[in-house]
């Protein structure tokens, strides 16, 4: 999932790709053959992924809060 933000930025870079199902409900994939995967960057659009679609309480105890 994609925050609106940083979708355009996204849909420019060739890796990036609209799913065919999930595309139309904000979701992009990722072609981990089109280049070396950068797994930093792999790990930050994950977390801001999950960021997106998780409740509040899982967002918590993800950041360490109880």
């Amino acid at each position: 999932k994609v925050d609106d933000a940083e979708r355009a930025a996204l849909n420019q870079d060739p890796r990036f790709f609209v799913p065919m199902y999930m595309g139309p409900m904000g979701w992009l994939g990722l072609d981990f053959e089109a280049a070396p995967v950068d797994w930093d960057e792999v790990t930050e659009l994950v977390d801001a992924s999950y960021r997106l679609v998780a409740s509040k309480k899982l967002i918590k105890q993800l950041d360490g809060a109880s």
